[in-house]
């Protein structure tokens, strides 16, 4: 009878920054880094939000290089980003150092090849400020695995139609669950990615949602958590945030 009264859950905010979404990196000091692609335009840039609110601090911001980019590490209020030696040899090769509160760059070598000294000596500080709570990342299974059936939120899931493993993650008496399901249209090849939150000891649904409603096929990493907060990504183009 319990089950009954579980309170359904919804979303905390969500932020679309206009263009598909290819990296987000946990929270720092309360703040998540994303970084956003445009393909055909070979450019790339960044935001940064307050976690448990979605506020933006800044976005669309192009750092380093338009295309040729990547996060190195995130420190206290610190984004490092690095480039690469050339496209054809990815090798990490430059170097922007990125205020997180106010979005600038405060230093930057187009020749550093990751030597920590050189940043050191430039007055760059990446000590402290660690997030307060370490990232909760996904669990594959395998739903075919006699095992599988003893996690309540996994056998609610039918077998037949589930593709590739399952990934879930437990939060208190939450189980988040994301799996790639069979089109219900015979001639349609693609998958569902689906991401359902239940109730860990009744398995009863309090949370659901479409990832990819058309995938091509398996990706993992669906998802993560951090300090009772769960974080995905809906059609590579919304960052929703939940708290659990």
């Amino acid at each position: 009878m319990v089950a009954l009264f579980l309170r359904r859950l919804r979303p905390a905010w969500e932020f679309t920054p206009g263009l598909p979404v290819w990296r987000l990196h946990p929270p720092v000091n309360g703040r998540i880094i994303g970084e956003v692609r445009d393909s055909e335009a070979k450019r790339a840039s960044f935001f940064a939000l307050i976690a448990k609110t979605g506020v933006c601090l800044w976005r669309d911001r192009e750092l380093h290089d338009s295309w040729w980019v990547a996060i190195e590490r995130v420190v206290g209020d610190t984004l490092v980003l690095h480039g690469f030696r050339s496209p054809d040899f990815p090798v990490p090769r430059g170097v922007t150092v990125v205020n997180i509160l106010t979005g600038a760059v405060v230093w930057s070598d187009a020749d550093w090849t990751g030597d920590e000294t050189a940043l050191a000596n430039a007055g760059v500080v990446l000590s402290g400020g660690e997030s307060t709570g370490e990232a909760i990342f996904p669990v594959a299974h395998d739903r075919h695995d006699p095992g599988s059936a003893q996690n309540v939120a996994l056998a609610k899931w039918p077998i037949d139609v589930v593709v590739g493993p399952m990934e879930t993650a437990d939060q208190g008496d939450h189980t988040v669950v994301a799996a790639h399901v069979k089109s219900d249209r015979s001639d349609d090849a693609s998958l569902k990615h689906l991401l359902k939150i239940h109730n860990a000891e009744t398995g009863k649904i309090l949370y659901e949602d479409t990832l990819v409603a058309a995938a091509k096929g398996v990706a993992l990493d669906a998802f993560f958590i951090h300090e009772g907060m769960l974080f995905y990504i809906r059609e590579r183009a919304t960052l929703c945030a939940v708290e659990l």
